[in-house]
């Protein structure tokens, strides 16, 4: 990653400590509430019964999708490869999607919510249960349809062998170490400034200096916590995660996948690596997300809604 000159972090920094919040995404249409939760229901069902091609036609040919330890997929191919031996391992018991929020911004529903999940391992033939979190990114098609563009989700617990929640296959392994946009372009000199500002955050485990990028109402789903929502909670959440254990940050690497430039808002797909040492372990943690950046008044950015995934290292 380029470095970000310093007058320029100067200069982010004296944005974000000068914006002001301004009004949300305006009510969703009630037509496309009940759309999106019946097709989120439709999916739930071909997943429950294995019906893989029904399941993969909620999706354009080009989505990304970043589930909970496996390394983003990048297309219909990587999704269908990933899917096919998941849908084989697990035989589920019971799957439900609830839908907390939906956003609807220019071309794209946002679709944000919980999921309880409990199937029985095909190997060990034992009742695994999962609770966490989904986004679903949808995007309008020009039929007045919706297909999936982009999608992450996660576990409010950690998963004590999360082997078996991965598939490991070349094309997969090159989209975690590519260092930039799938796009093959640089991508926005606003958002490298601001994930230079996160990196920095991480680096000097500065809580308090990370909050200080989202909204007052923002929230934010880290990797096996519960969501944390509203400066209230985010804040003192940074701060106290910043100050586990005697870790000492010793690189860490903040950047941009993908990203749409929206009406108001910034719709980012991220991906971090970080290597760490704590006493004589050294070790790295890499993993990935989707960010909903929101645009002040002052034209500065700040983090509306996150949600964030880690990635499996063997």
């Amino acid at each position: 990653m380029k470095k970000t000159t310093f007058s320029y972090l100067l200069l982010s920094a004296a944005l974000f400590a000068s914006c002001s919040d301004r009004q949300g995404v305006e009510d969703v249409p009630k037509t496309s509430k009940e759309q999106v939760q019946s097709l989120t229901s439709e999916m739930v069902k071909a997943e429950i019964t294995d019906n893989l091609q029904a399941f993969l036609s909620f999706y354009n040919s080009d989505a990304i999708s970043m589930p909970e330890y496996q390394p983003t997929l990048d297309g219909l191919h990587q999704i269908e490869a990933f899917y096919s031996e998941i849908f084989r391992r697990q035989d589920i018991v019971s799957f439900t999607k609830t839908t907390e929020e939906i956003f609807d911004i220019d071309n794209l529903i946002i679709e944000i919510g919980l999921l309880d999940k409990s199937y029985r391992a095909a190997v060990t033939d034992t009742i695994i249960n999962q609770h966490g979190k989904y986004w679903h990114v949808w995007q309008k098609q020009p039929d007045g349809s919706l297909k999936i563009e982009g999608e992450a989700f996660g576990f409010f617990h950690h998963v004590a062998n999360p082997e078996p929640l991965t598939v490991t296959f070349e094309e997969v392994e090159w989209n975690q170490q590519h260092n930039g946009t799938r796009l093959g372009v640089e991508y926005p000199f606003e958002l490298r400034a601001y994930n230079s500002m996160m990196e920095k955050g991480v680096q000097t485990r500065d809580g308090e200096f990370r909050s200080n990028y989202f909204t007052e109402d923002g929230s934010f789903k880290p990797f096996a916590e519960p969501t944390v929502t509203g400066m209230a909670e985010i804040k003192p959440y940074l701060i106290a995660y910043s100050r586990r254990g005697q870790v000492k940050i010793d690189s860490v690497a903040v950047f941009t996948y993908d990203f749409r430039y929206l009406d108001g808002y910034v719709l980012e797909y991220d991906m971090f690596r970080v290597r760490w040492t704590n006493n004589d372990m050294q070790g790295r943690t890499e993993g990935k997300g989707i960010r909903l950046w929101r645009r002040m008044d002052d034209h500065s950015l700040r983090l509306f809604r996150e949600i964030g995934t880690h990635n499996y290292l063997r």
